[in-house]
């Protein structure tokens, strides 16, 4: 989600986001950036050196992305892969800047490493076309110069839905169940929480189709899977996802949530990382992409009061959407990998930046 840092203020056109089941009912203007933890944001706060499952540092290679375009300055997030050279990001987040940062360490204000990227140096998934749910919205950004303090993260190369996974990022936070929108009144901190993929869009849209029929299109999701998650406070009521699933015949499964933990992204993660367990170490398997509020999307079942707050984009019974990385490998390694000389050429021609089609898509992106 791309969201404005002039005057640290959200700006209301920039923060709408598009999803495909909404976007092929005419209604993307529903869209907007959610959400925070459940309780204080302070109380989720990540620091340098920070353990996680016994991983001291665990969050460290968690970037904080701002840029400037034509239309302002932007905030976003990535993580640092394996080998230190290159973040990996969204779309959204690459595809028109004419400057770009990039940090790690990020607490009380301060960074412990910055690097910056030239506008060269972002590839853009070629099938990036603008349209947020497609499975496409993901990118990398080469550093000028490599991490060698932080460990990068390696990537999953299986589809990670039913599993639990930590989120992190630089975006704006709030309470769940809060009428207060999202700000960045905590913005000097990156903050973290649990969720779990419920389900990815593919199969949402297919099984839905089904029983609302809003013209599932195969063609459109082939570009790649995304995870979808919905914001849990431990009621059915406001287990969005599950309430959906009951509707279509029980296509897929979703539970009330994992108490204290559940979290959700914020404006401003846009491109951070979604983290799964493999029992030794925390590997990236999905890239924060966008976001639907549960008011706005349980119509299209019949449905209503899924979301806490319809005041608050940010309150439990929203739902996001994350890339995921097992669908994008052999592209990220085309363009990671070290080239021979003769092929550098050939490769560089076939990842060209779409950041001209992805621009008609920019103020309906966060």
């Amino acid at each position: 989600m791309r969201i404005s840092t002039q005057g640290l203020t959200m700006i209301a056109v920039a923060a709408g986001l598009l999803a495909a089941s909404a976007a092929q009912a005419g209604n993307a203007e529903l869209l907007t950036p959610l959400t925070g933890n459940a309780t204080d944001p302070s109380n989720w706060r990540f620091t340098p050196g920070q353990s996680f499952n016994g991983v001291a540092g665990a969050l460290d290679g968690v970037a904080r992305i701002t840029f400037s375009n034509s239309a302002g300055n932007w905030a976003c997030s990535g993580s640092l892969l394996a080998g230190g050279q290159y973040v990996l990001t969204a779309a959204h987040c690459a595809d028109d800047f004419t400057s770009m940062k990039v940090q790690f360490g990020w607490a009380n204000g301060t960074a412990a490493v910055t690097r910056t990227v030239a506008v060269g140096s972002a590839y853009v998934n070629p099938h990036w076309n603008g349209d947020l749910d497609t499975g496409a919205d993901i990118a990398i950004v080469k550093l000028n110069q490599s991490v060698t303090t932080i460990n990068g993260y390696k990537l999953s190369t299986t589809n990670d839905v039913g599993k639990d996974y930590l989120m992190a990022g630089y975006g704006t936070t709030t309470v769940g169940g809060s009428n207060t929108a999202t700000n960045w009144s905590d913005g000097a901190w990156g903050h973290y929480g649990y969720n779990t993929f419920d389900v990815d869009s593919q199969s949402y849209n297919k099984i839905s189709d089904d029983a609302i029929h809003w013209g599932y299109d195969a063609a459109y999701y082939a570009p790649g899977v995304t995870y979808m998650s919905d914001y849990d406070d431990g009621t059915n009521a406001h287990n969005t996802l599950g309430r959906m699933s009951d509707v279509v015949g029980g296509g897929w499964t979703s539970g009330i949530g994992l108490g204290s933990q559940e979290a959700l992204i914020a404006g401003g993660d846009s491109g951070g990382g979604d983290f799964v367990w493999n029992g030794s170490e925390w590997i990236l398997s999905g890239v924060h992409s966008w976001g639907w509020q549960g008011s706005e999307s349980c119509p299209y079942f019949g449905l209503s009061g899924c979301d806490v707050s319809t005041k608050n984009s940010s309150s439990y019974g929203d739902l996001s959407g994350s890339t995921a990385t097992f669908s994008h490998i052999a592209w990220i390694n085309s363009v990671t990998a070290v080239p021979e000389p003769a092929t550098y050429g050939m490769m560089v021609s076939g990842l060209a930046l779409v950041g001209a089609l992805a621009r008609r898509r920019r103020q309906q992106q966060a």
